[in-house]
């Protein structure tokens, strides 16, 4: 055989190695991708039974992060309805993909931070400082765990990884209200979700 037959019969091969690795993927990725994860239709709260008011993934640049839910004693259609509740008020997440515990807890922080106005943020800087403190107590998310994040009027917003408490009970009303609008405010970056989470169905 020639050097040029030796050289293109080379680069056959390796050619048609890639096209089998890449073709080979799609079915790899699938196979480790999670099984949607399910929300309950009700919760128990302070004593009280929640209903699921709506569901949907919490996306980011097209990658499901966590399926969140939002429950609540009755169910509510709009935003403002959902805000103005006098609870209790649960929300869970049910995380999709493994995420480090610091890019969960910054990312969290930074869409509090971008969901409120200046006044509240100035109201919510301990609040926050010690949620971020929590947030560092804890291991990476990884696929299938669960947090829970509960609003009770008059005692206050309790986090929770797989039924572990996160930080202390955040004592105050506004926190809860800053976490719901990230999903419900004004400005959100998922208008779908917005409505899966207000009852809409897909």
């Amino acid at each position: 055989m020639t050097t040029s037959n030796y050289l293109m019969q080379t680069m056959r091969t390796a050619c048609i190695a890639i096209f089998l690795s890449l073709t080979a993927l799609p079915a790899a990725h699938a196979a480790k991708d999670p099984v949607p994860a399910t929300l309950e239709e009700t919760q128990q709260l302070d004593g009280q039974t929640l209903l699921l008011n709506g569901s949907g993934p919490h996306v980011i640049k097209r990658v499901k992060i966590f399926n969140i839910g939002i429950y609540t004693p009755k169910l509510k259609t709009t935003s403002q309805e959902l805000l103005a509740s006098t609870g209790p008020i649960r929300i869970k997440l049910v995380m999709l993909k493994e995420v480090e515990s610091e890019l969960m807890s910054r990312r969290f922080l930074a869409d509090i931070r971008s969901s409120t106005t200046k006044e509240e943020r100035n109201q919510l800087v301990n609040q926050l400082l010690a949620l971020g403190e929590g947030f560092a107590t804890i291991g990476d998310w990884k696929v299938g765990d669960v947090m829970t994040i509960d609003w009770t009027r008059g005692k206050g917003t309790v986090f929770r990884s797989n039924n572990k408490q996160i930080g202390e009970v955040l004592k105050d009303d506004l926190t809860m209200q800053a976490i719901l609008k990230i999903w419900l405010g004004e400005n959100v970056a998922d208008n779908k979700l917005k409505r899966l989470l207000l009852g809409d169905k897909e």
